[in-house]
């Protein structure tokens, strides 16, 4: 086991961040709520600011792609979509603590978002219309491409070649695998990629008294499909939530055109998800806290039920 957050400590953090802000900070420091990353709230001695302070968690994502979370970020507020975006010292958003990336924000307020009503589907689909609109200007980027050839195809090899899985497992998920990654390629195909939030889900909406919806925590913007970052918000399969896709529809083609047929692809982007999720947990297992966090991972039955949803994707659509 080992503790990737080490260098972290009180006086370790208020140091770093009174030499970049070039003032003086109160003692208060606040963790918040994050596993992947670290977050804290601090606070300017002088002027009573609240900030936030976010350390990435180390070798997740480099110096260039996290600056390009950062150029994502400030070029959507230049475009007037409600993001928060990181604070500039000398020209700068980021900086470093031994080995740990760090950005500071300015700190904003707001409800978490549980569910929606119409008014709140229109507000949405207008957000994340506008939030591609700017996207899709992201034709050099270096992220992720979320697509199963791609992303799937990397977990499951990682998985399987460190040999995370109960021998008994190997063979079935590797075929299992192998199928949904043929079967969903072909979906993918059909539907432009552009850069996309990738992590579009309610906690990561924060409602704004007076201002609406924000979204927030851009860590996994990739190149996707723009349905990627409205799949997580629906509260059931795509039949049962007809009149809030035709909402969210209206509103997101004020700004741009949304494709019905990309719907298709929600089975096949939750699947993925599945399966990038057993990928990072196996990378994240030495981690000191993670079985604090994810104790039922690696199990005999996660890695059934695991298994059995890629084969259900599979079955369906030979059907």
């Amino acid at each position: 086991m080992h503790n990737v957050w080490l260098p972290l400590s009180h006086n370790t953090i208020l140091d770093a961040v009174e030499e970049v802000i070039g003032d003086k900070l109160s003692n208060l420091i606040i963790q918040r709520n994050s596993y992947i990353n670290r977050v804290y709230e601090i606070e300017n001695k002088n002027t009573r600011e609240k900030l936030i302070v976010k350390f990435y968690r180390p070798d997740r994502w480099s110096q260039e792609l996290i600056l390009e979370e950062h150029a994502f970020l400030y070029k959507l507020e230049e475009n007037e979509v409600p993001v928060i975006t990181p604070l500039k010292y000398k020209g700068d958003s980021l900086f470093l603590l031994e080995n740990i990336y760090y950005a500071i924000y300015p700190k904003k307020g707001g409800r978490a978002v549980d569910e929606f009503d119409k008014e709140g589907w229109l507000q949405i689909g207008r957000l994340l219309g506008r939030m591609h609109l700017v996207g899709e200007t992201f034709i050099a980027s270096k992220r992720v491409v979320w697509k199963p050839e791609v992303v799937s195809q990397k977990s499951v090899e990682y998985l399987l070649n460190n040999h995370h899985l109960p021998l008994d497992y190997e063979e079935p998920f590797s075929r299992a695998t192998n199928q949904f990654i043929l079967k969903a390629k072909a979906l993918f195909e059909k539907e432009r990629a552009i850069l996309i939030h990738g992590d579009c889900h309610l906690g990561n909406l924060l409602n704004r008294l007076g201002e609406g919806q924000y979204l927030i925590d851009f860590d996994d913007i990739c190149i996707g499909p723009p349905v990627q970052d409205l799949w997580m918000l629906l509260p059931d399969k795509v039949a049962e939530c007809e009149l809030m896709i035709a909402w969210f529809r209206e509103g997101y083609e004020t700004f741009r055109e949304f494709s019905l047929r990309s719907l298709q692809l929600i089975p096949a982007l939750k699947i993925m998800r599945q399966i990038h999720f057993a990928g990072w947990c196996a990378l994240q297992r030495a981690d000191i806290s993670f079985n604090n966090n994810f104790s039922e991972w690696g199990s005999i039955r996660y890695w059934n039920e695991l298994v059995r949803d890629i084969q259900g994707f599979y079955l369906l659509n030979e059907m």
